[in-house]
């Protein structure tokens, strides 16, 4: 240890010094080495700690020193130092503060072995009290060499006097040699701040432009891969359409052929066989070409999605519940035929509004449960797959009858719906089913097939693909709203829209028209249960999602 027991004196200022400052009340702190050289210093009004960790006001990096070594702090108008029980102890003048000790100052601490020094002093007021016995008062300074006694004067400026003294750009004529070193040294301080400052702008001027051309490039490949992902969007509708076409024709003219076949037969008559086979081997090779180009239609559809994950991905989102709601909207647009990135600005909120509709009913959970206890899943996706129809569909005879298949609708003036399907008698003969002599009544009839459940489900799926092929052009919500109105006036508005998936889908029948709200609200009905399909879990019901049972197959 360190036996130092010279009293410490303050230096005396030399007397061309210039006086011109604010002595506050209060503590001035230096940190030095063993050989009295300052590293640091510091002033306090009212005390501080000193120690290795970062919350100490003095913070000293050294082995010898403990995370929290001394305080030292002001009562009743005295300093006093104390030991924070550190490991190395706190000395002054070679002894070893026990505690608490009162300090008088100036003094000169030791912290640890071999140690750093805390040099105190008291600045203001306090340096001006009479010393104590143990005290070397140091000598008065020398007032500055101005004429007139002005250097008593400045002692007394004010902080403002003192700010326009050394901050003004012309010196003053009174100024000594300590006035002009702060003076030279703020100076120079400000070159230093001002390069730094400098060198701190061109750095965010050069953020600023990475940041910009950043934003544009996510705006130009936003914009590129949206373009593309649309165009190809149309070209899958442009295919679905001609497929669906194609296949209806097809089936047609099997259906020809194989009437032909059994008229002949039936009354036995010679037929050319070699036609008969040459026209069932063109039927089947059409029929091999439409299955090639509908695994065409799948890879164009996961490439579209591609370009649509590209697309989100240039967005920033953050997941929340809102945002995977979002998500499930936009994928059952998509599976009902329609765009996603043209979806109207409010329409997800609409759907959401017909969501609460769902979650405030009952009568939901009852049609999932006539569903799942009759398995009527697995029948209606299956006739929606060899369809080629939008699965999501399933939830169109839930609006209808609650997959009640004993149903029976209301008199119009174009007939009785009957059926889990509601089709009308007309509807079903025209798809194979009969109707049976109770037709006109809204009477169960045994004999209407319109009540058997497979049956309907096969007609129903088969209408829905006329409707999909022909006037709604591949919009599986258009085609809910043909479904819902049947031969009335909003199956005539779709048919005046331009017959191209383009320009023909619900986004722009519901702008171009001012639809009926029945229908509207059964499109929405349809599509928010869809969405809930998609997790109901989540919004709050105990059905399992109905589409999971795509792979089943009807027993």
């Amino acid at each position: 240890m360190q036996d130092d027991k010279t009293v410490f004196k303050p230096p005396v200022p030399p007397p061309d010094s210039d006086r011109t400052v604010i002595a506050r009340p209060g503590l001035q702190v230096f940190v030095e080495d063993a050989s009295g050289k300052t590293q640091k210093d510091y002033f306090f009004t009212q005390g501080f700690t000193a120690g290795r960790a970062q919350d100490n006001r003095v913070v000293l990096d050294s082995a010898v020193i403990s995370r929290h070594h001394l305080e030292v702090k002001r009562e009743a108008g005295e300093w006093w130092l104390i030991d924070l029980n550190s490991a190395n102890g706190v000395f002054i003048d070679g002894r070893r503060v026990e505690s608490k000790s009162r300090l008088t100052l100036p003094v000169r601490v030791q912290l640890g072995n071999p140690g750093i020094f805390l040099r105190l002093q008291a600045t203001g007021q306090e340096a001006g009290k009479a010393p104590q016995p143990s005290e070397d008062p140091a000598p008065a300074p020398p007032s500055d060499a101005t004429p007139s006694g002005q250097a008593a004067d400045r002692r007394h400026l004010s902080m403002d006097a003192v700010r326009e003294r050394l901050m003004s750009a012309e010196e003053a004529e009174d100024a000594g040699d300590y006035t002009r070193m702060v003076r030279t040294l703020i100076r120079e301080d400000r070159v230093v701040h001002s390069k730094k400052y400098n060198k701190w702008i061109s750095v965010l001027a050069a953020l600023f432009l990475v940041a910009a051309g950043v934003v544009t490039y996510q705006r130009i490949a936003l914009s590129n891969a949206r373009t593309l992902a649309l165009d190809l969007f149309y070209d899958i509708k442009t295919l679905e359409v001609s497929l669906s076409r194609a296949e209806l024709t097809i089936e047609t003219s099997a259906k020809v052929l194989e009437q032909t076949i059994n008229t002949l037969a039936q009354q036995k008559l010679q037929a050319d066989q070699s036609q008969i086979k040459a026209e069932q081997e063109k039927i089947a090779a059409e029929s091999r070409r439409l299955a090639q180009e509908r695994k065409r239609l799948l890879g164009m559809k996961a490439k579209y999605q591609e370009y649509v994950q590209e697309a989100e991905s240039l967005r920033i989102r953050f997941p929340t519940a809102a945002r995977y709601e979002e998500e499930l909207i936009t994928k059952v647009a998509r599976e009902f035929g329609e765009s996603e990135l043209e979806l109207p600005e409010d329409f997800v909120d609409e759907v959401r509004r017909y969501i609460k509709y769902w979650q405030s009913s009952s009568r939901m959970p009852q049609a999932m449960a006539t569903l799942e206890n009759n398995a009527y899943a697995p029948t209606i996706l299956a006739a929606l797959d060899k369809e080629g129809l939008p699965l999501h569909l399933i939830y169109l005879p839930l609006q209808e009858s609650n997959y009640d298949a004993a149903a029976v609708g209301p008199e119009t003036r174009f007939g009785i719906a009957k059926g889990a399907w509601q089709l009308l008698a007309s509807t079903g003969e025209d798809f194979g089913l009969k109707s049976g002599p109770l037709a006109a009544t809204r009477d169960y009839d045994a004999e209407d097939q319109r009540f058997d459940f497979n049956q309907a489900t096969r007609a129903g799926a088969k209408y829905l693909k006329l409707i999909y092929s022909t006037e709604a052009q591949a919009s599986g919500l258009l085609v809910i709203a043909s479904y819902n109105y049947g031969q009335n006036r909003v199956r005539e508005m779709i048919k005046k829209m331009p017959d191209n998936p383009r320009d023909k889908n619900f986004w722009k029948f519901i702008q171009q028209y001012q639809i009926p709200k029945e229908t509207y609200d059964y499109v929405f009905y349809i599509f928010s249960a869809a969405v809930i399909g998609e997790d109901p879990k989540h919004f709050g019901f105990k059905f399992s999602p109905p589409l999971l049972s795509a792979a089943a197959k009807p027993g």
